[in-house]
């Protein structure tokens, strides 16, 4: 059952979280928990506000990492930033070429929505944004699957990569 949230909080967060997993039994289950404390975990009161504890968000996550998502979105927006998730599985062309190439499609399609093809050559059209978010995204996970493979390097791993680290003043 999907409770009523305030939106930006943490009770959406963890309802977000919820839904990602599935089932709120499962979930119960999984954590070994009563379905109460579940439930309890997105509930809006003046009190205590609700939440799961960060232990289980964190099991949760271990063992189904699309729950994640929603916290790590939260506490990014909390701290005035964005999560955006990059994928690390299968062949890594993450190298400065495919980096320039992202790159060289924000480029067009900027210049195409700032063109007198566009509908509004002075912005970005609804549409032209969508687009140019996609892009940026493309552009954003080459540059972090590149980060990742040097970080590889520079810990003397060669190019095993296994996640995105993100750690220390290299930010």
């Amino acid at each position: 059952m999907t409770r009523a949230t305030i939106p930006g909080t943490i009770q959406e967060a963890v309802q977000a979280c919820y839904d990602a997993y599935g089932d709120q039994k499962d979930i119960a289950l999984d954590l070994g928990i009563a379905g109460s404390s579940v439930s309890y975990g997105t509930e809006v009161q003046e009190i205590r506000p609700g939440g799961l504890g960060v232990n289980y968000l964190d099991r949760l996550a271990r063992m189904k990492a699309a729950s994640a998502v929603p916290i790590a979105r939260h506490f990014a927006a909390l701290a005035g930033g964005v999560f955006q998730p990059v994928a690390v599985d299968g062949a890594l062309a993450a190298d400065v070429h495919q980096l320039t190439r992202e790159f060289s499609d924000v480029l067009a399609l900027h210049a195409d929505a700032h063109s007198a093809r566009s509908r509004d050559p002075g912005d970005y059209t609804p549409h032209e944004a969508r687009q140019q978010i996609r892009e940026i995204d493309e552009m954003v996970t080459a540059a972090m699957l590149f980060r990742a493979q040097l970080m590889a390097r520079a810990e003397g791993q060669g190019g095993a990569v296994a996640a995105v680290p993100i750690r220390g003043s290299a930010r």
